[in-house]
């Protein structure tokens, strides 16, 4: 009786598929047989009839030809599920060998494990009886099968790709990456590293939409197939082969790449919705116009059909109309794919287009980025440029002076705001201050600039003189503030005499040693004075949202150089992103939603400040000339609106401090007594 022990017929089974050779059967192949995927809560086998164009990637990750295989794409293209677990479950049925998947964190990979690669394992018979039945052999992180073969599912750390031999690594959504990694190198250096034991069968995979932004806008790309200059997986796929994914215009039979750009819908239509209900492709070739939708005479879809039909064409060769490859494609070890969004399988022209259509929107309202960057990166697979770095050319602007009147207040005008910027420079000592006139959808009117640099304390080497003021040392220079801005009214443009008070004062609180302690105590003596809700103190900084309300408390630190303990709130400025929208309002060139009106006696120096900043490649604003002051009192006014919500005012129902003129019961006369206005009750706006 064998008891407990197998029985030798199976354990001969075994022991032969163990010692058999690799099979070369083709990825896009086997995934058909070994790949399951997540579909309605159920695992169901892997369609590649729906993904064409991964297959050859796929299949080029068992090829000795290349080192490493590179793709870069848009999400919804299955590239993870294909590339990655397809190319995990052939490796542990077919081509047994030590394997490393690399994750962006511990926790995803924790979770990929657990998510992915566990319920894969459940649901392919073969990959199950591939495993070993030892328990403590299948952990999280840490597989072993029968063949001796191991799986790793780790992150980016040194420790991860030191001292030891990979003959398979995979770097999935590598743009997450840390482009170096404990300060050792890319983690697509350090994975060559690893399978370099191997030779010609290692293999490196990165896939990965990308992430970084153009370093270099002005950059002209030597032919369609180079990717501009940026880091990350377009970085990669410049060094391979440079495939990129083309179609067949079924009309003329030219063959062309289906980039967003050739995405064609009704630009006249606002509603990202209803613009983006009719989305089509244009060959460049014969203009003709492809809709995804159309049914071809196999019954399939057009997009579908084309897909299937597509070739991947690396640099240096192209197509004729029979599907034949001419040319010379580029000697390298790396098989480099880059596929374009209008392909994606799981992403429709219309979800591309609505999404792109309400980024530009967001862009274009508040001047942020972001959301751009992110539909540009994942929907359409493409590096980042942003729309432009400053074309706020001083003569441009300059053109736009109008006759507005001098330091008066036009009567579309809701409410008004100063901004201060402190200078502690020992010759240059001053306080910088800028007032705006903001209307409906915050069209905004420059009212005043001016500097505040003498002081009412007396020079004692000359005592009829006053002397400059010092913002770091003496805190009754700070009172200056009190009537010269805080206080400070402005006439409205209509000979009535009636006066309109600045509603909301923002002040820049950094600078040097006694700058910050000299404005924590005017707050408070503001604050004694009943004058705090009309001021607030702004500190920049890289990161967050674009204002965060803050109380900074550093009363346990020794070597605090502000005396500050939780009872002052500071606003955190993101100043990229403020000044984004800066730069934004100042682009528009029609009066109306967040245009900035500009009154002729504004001299030529308060336009050399305007551009004085430029923003570069990654979104942060960088000096090109020393004095800035204007754009960064533009920055500090927008702190005022945040910090109100105005960007959120109902305009057909204001709060109180934002009602028309003829209804403002705080105008004052001439002589310094409130305008008694017949007002009505209104209810606040919610925001």
């Amino acid at each position: 009786m064998l008891g407990r022990y197998a029985r030798p017929d199976k354990t001969r089974r075994d022991v032969a598929s163990l010692i058999k050779p690799p099979n070369r059967e083709p990825i896009s192949k086997s995934a058909r047989r070994l790949l399951y995927a997540e579909q309605n809560g159920a695992m169901v086998p892997w369609d590649g009839d729906l993904v064409p164009y991964i297959h050859e990637p796929m299949d080029c990750l068992k090829s000795r030809q290349y080192s490493a295989v590179v793709f870069a794409g848009p999400a919804r293209t299955s590239k993870t599920l294909s590339l990655i677990d397809g190319w995990v479950a052939d490796t542990i049925v077919n081509n047994p060998g030590d394997f490393l998947l690399v994750q962006i964190s511990q926790e995803k990979a924790a979770e990929f494990s657990k998510k992915r690669l566990g319920r894969l394992f459940n649901a392919s018979p073969e990959i199950r009886a591939a495993m070993s039945p030892r328990a403590h052999d299948n952990n999280v992180h840490d597989k072993v099968f029968k063949a001796g073969n191991f799986l790793k599912v780790g992150w980016p750390s040194k420790t991860i790709f030191a001292s030891s031999d990979w003959k398979y690594v995979a770097l999935t959504d590598y743009d997450r990456i840390p482009p170096n990694i404990d300060s050792e190198g890319s983690g697509f250096y350090l994975a060559g590293k690893r399978t370099q034991t191997y030779m010609s069968s290692g293999m490196v995979l990165a896939e990965s939409s990308p992430g970084f932004p153009v370093t270099d806008p002005s950059y002209r790309v030597s032919s369609p197939h180079e990717a501009p200059p940026t880091q990350g997986i377009l970085s990669l796929y410049n060094q391979g082969d440079r495939r990129l994914f083309y179609w067949q215009c079924p009309d003329c039979g030219e063959w062309f790449e289906p980039d967003f750009d050739l995405l064609v819908w009704d630009n006249d239509i606002l509603d990202p919705a209803k613009a983006s209900k009719e989305v089509y492709m244009g060959c460049p070739h014969c203009s003709s116009v492809l809709s995804e939708y159309k049914v071809m005479p196999n019954g399939q879809a057009l997009k579908l059909e084309l897909n299937r039909n597509g070739l991947w064409i690396p640099e240096g060769c192209y197509a004729d109309q029979n599907r034949v490859l001419h040319g010379e494609p580029r000697e390298t070890r790396v098989a480099s794919f880059w596929q374009k969004g209008p392909t994606a399988a799981f992403q429709t022209w219309n979800e591309l287009v609505y999404k792109w259509l309400v980024a530009w929107g967001e862009y274009e309202k508040t001047g942020d980025i972001e959301t751009l960057k992110t539909t540009v990166n994942t929907d359409q697979g493409k590096a980042f440029t942003p729309p432009r770095k400053n074309e706020r050319g001083t003569s441009e602007l300059m053109e736009r002076r109008k006759d507005l009147g001098v330091r008066v207040v036009p009567l579309w005008a809701r409410f008004l705001t100063a901004a201060i910027d402190v200078q502690a420079g020992k010759k240059t000592a001053r306080f910088d201050v800028m007032v705006l006139a903001w209307g409906v959808d915050l069209e905004c009117q420059v009212i005043d600039r001016y500097k505040i640099e003498k002081s009412k304390r007396i020079d004692p080497d000359n005592r009829d003189k006053f002397v400059r003021v010092n913002p770091a040392a003496y805190l009754e220079d700070w009172k200056l503030l009190v009537d010269r801005v805080v206080k400070k009214t402005y006439a409205l443009d209509d000979d009535s005499g009636r006066r309109v008070p600045v509603m909301m004062t923002a002040c820049d609180s950094g600078g040097e040693d006694g700058v910050t302690d000299n404005a924590y105590d005017f707050y408070r003596y503001l604050k004694a004075e009943g004058l705090a809700r009309r001021f607030m103190l702004v500190k920049g900084r890289g990161t967050g949202s674009k204002i965060h309300k803050s109380f900074p408390d550093n009363s346990n630190r020794k070597d605090r150089k502000a005396n500050i303990s939780g009872d002052i709130p500071v606003f955190l400025l993101n100043t990229d992103k403020i000044k984004d929208t800066v730069d934004s309002a100042l682009q528009r060139q029609e009066p109306g939603r967040r245009y900035v009106h500009l009154p002729d006696h504004l001299p030529e120096s308060f336009f050399d400040e305007l551009a004085a900043e430029e923003r570069d490649a990654s979104g942060k604003w960088t000096k090109i000339s020393t004095r800035n002051e204007t754009f960064d009192l533009f920055v500090y006014n927008w702190a005022c609106v945040f910090h109100k919500k105005a960007e959120r005012i109902n305009w057909e129902c204001p709060p109180l401090w934002a009602v028309p003129i003829e209804e403002c019961a705080e105008l004052i006369t001439g002589d310094g007594e409130e305008v008694a206005q017949p007002t009505r009750r209104r209810r606040r706006s919610s925001f």
